[in-house]
């Protein structure tokens, strides 16, 4: 079974701001390159030909060759349009090439693990495979004026990704209809659907994200590293000539008021007591305060931001849980927090004894925390014993990569 691996390269890169964003480098590597290295390892590919505009032919073959790459056997003019890339390529693949796979070179981080999984899953009761993934927003329609129409139901939809494959001669059909009619689709599985194929969707990887702007990029530097990422030069050498400007501090605080017929949660450990705090979530004060220093030390907003309590998906949600995805979403930005200082404040129960524990859950996701537990001499809202609070502050580091 002959297979081909197209990739598409031949945009402008106006949102980036460079004509040359897949020749842009990560770890001394273009994208380009990233995306061309995983399809180049996989036996099951027989060719991978790559499209984009001609005067960049050139600098495609230099770098294919500096990287050794052998699986490239033609380098394609791209069109006005993504979907003119795309057939352009179709016109002239070989007869008989039985999958085709199509992928964009801005999604530089796939894995050769997902393309295997695509190829696998192709059978002759379908006409094609996508990866997507879930979507964590609220998703919301608007009408003219910027008004809200409505709020629709994410838990049927999903962000679709590339690589997507197909049968061959599938595709060539659908792009060819699609022409007769002036079509244009949001991508190739889109030709599919419109004229009665069957696309099957296969769980997608977060780590495989579309580079459109320079911050894209950015994000793009930590991913791209993570698996090994402190034995990379580039990092060993910031850890050891950490500078001023490198340095970055954030605060949070948090309060919740008690009420009956709620657990107590602190610092993830669950403490015997007559009244829980009141919340959208668990209400588990010290870790609010603790994400609100450390996405303040990142410079990216505040819990309710990213965890509204207007959001049904965090009812009741564990906020371990949601500081997980704190620390993933500060690494995106290439933010690594170092220390984090805390005081919870509270008349009653007393915290002593739990603390250890509180540790050893923000250890285990590798985070180095001092609590300290204080009341208020009987003061204020504290001390009448109506709920507590906690202050937190964050120390990270910054890389530049």
């Amino acid at each position: 079974m002959k297979c081909i691996a197209v990739i598409v390269s031949a945009g402008i890169g106006k949102r980036f701001g460079s004509s040359d964003k897949v020749f842009a480098e990560i770890f001394d590597k273009p994208l380009l390159i990233w995306a061309v290295q995983a399809f180049e390892d996989i036996n099951l590919i027989d060719e991978i030909w790559i499209v984009t505009r001609k005067e960049l032919f050139q600098r495609a073959r230099e770098n294919l060759e500096k990287f050794n790459i052998k699986k490239v056997k033609k380098i394609i003019e791209g069109g006005g349009q993504r979907q003119d890339s795309v057939y352009n390529a179709l016109k002239e693949l070989y007869e008989n090439t039985d999958i085709v796979l199509i992928h964009d070179a801005a999604r530089p981080m796939v894995s050769k693990t997902l393309i295997k999984k695509i190829l696998n899953a192709m059978n002759s009761e379908i006409d094609g495979v996508i990866p997507v993934v879930p979507l964590n927003d609220t998703i919301k329609w608007i009408k003219k004026e910027n008004i809200v129409g409505g709020t629709l139901n994410r838990d049927i939809l999903r962000a679709v990704q590339t690589p997507q494959a197909f049968w061959f001669k599938k595709l060539l059909q659908a792009y060819k209809k699609a022409y007769e009619e002036d079509f244009y689709g949001t991508d190739d599985a889109s030709l599919i659907e419109r004229y009665g194929g069957k696309v099957l969707t296969i769980d997608g990887e977060e780590k495989n994200i579309k580079i459109t702007t320079k911050q894209d990029l950015q994000k793009l530097s930590v991913l791209a590293g993570m698996n090994n990422f402190s034995n990379h030069e580039s990092y060993r050498e910031q850890k050891n000539n950490i500078s001023l400007k490198s340095i970055r501090i954030g605060m949070g605080y948090d309060s919740h008021r008690f009420m009956e017929g709620r657990k107590l949660i602190i610092g993830g450990v669950e403490i015997p007591y007559s009244h829980g705090l009141y919340g959208h979530s668990d209400a588990d004060v010290l870790i609010h305060a603790i994400i609100d220093a450390i996405l303040g030390s990142a410079g990216v907003g505040d819990i309710g931001t990213h965890f509204p309590d207007t959001d049904p998906l965090y009812k009741d949600i564990s906020s371990m849980e949601l500081l997980k995805k704190t620390l993933n979403l500060v690494k995106n930005y290439g933010v690594e927090p170092v220390w984090i200082d805390c005081t919870i404040f509270a008349e009653k129960p007393k915290m002593l004894t739990y603390i250890p524990d509180m540790n050893k859950n923000l250890q285990k996701l590798g985070l180095n925390v001092n609590i300290k537990a204080k009341t208020n001499e009987g003061m204020g809202f504290i001390g009448r014993c109506e709920g507590i609070s906690v202050q937190a502050v964050c120390l990270s580091i910054k890389f530049n990569l």
